[in-house]
């Protein structure tokens, strides 16, 4: 791996598929990814300009170093109006507490606005990829199961 790349927000990651395509995801603030719903059959091709998403989540460092998820382009159209991945959900594991991850920031949530928000977890490439290829539902269901502390590892 090389450790001492760090993508910038805009920079657009490559992900390969095991099924011999590509999938693309744009890097957010926060250690954000927010992968594109389109895919190629050959490397090099990310969606750039798209606006079709979809899903976002927060991936380890690592990943993001990786290897495995080459920068192959630059999107300068913003994701949202500042670059940072949508408002996640936290469910305390102790007192069912409904909170809110937003700008880097925790904060209750209000009446129910936390509802079909996405889990926050951090999540590892070989969760990602298996999400990518359409097997995400259990690790979404281990992250509902176990809490935010333990994300997509439980």
């Amino acid at each position: 791996m090389s450790r001492r790349r760090k993508p910038q927000v805009g920079d657009v990651l490559q992900f390969s598929l095991p099924n011999g395509s590509f999938a693309y995801g744009r890097v957010l603030n926060d250690s954000a990814v927010a992968f594109y719903s389109a895919r190629s059959s050959q490397a090099g091709q990310p969606p750039i300009g798209d606006t079709n998403f979809e899903f976002t989540v927060v991936v380890y460092s690592d990943v993001l170093r990786s290897d495995a998820a080459p920068v192959v382009g630059f999107d300068p159209r913003p994701f949202n109006d500042d670059d940072w991945p949508p408002p996640g959900a936290i469910t305390d594991a102790l007192s069912g507490a409904k909170r809110i991850y937003d700008h880097g920031q925790v904060r209750p949530a209000h009446g129910e606005e936390w509802v079909g928000l996405e889990p926050v977890a951090v999540w590892d490439l070989n969760h990602v990829i298996d999400r990518l290829m359409g097997k995400g539902d259990r690790w979404l269901r281990s992250i509902e199961r176990a809490g935010p502390p333990q994300g997509p590892h439980s």
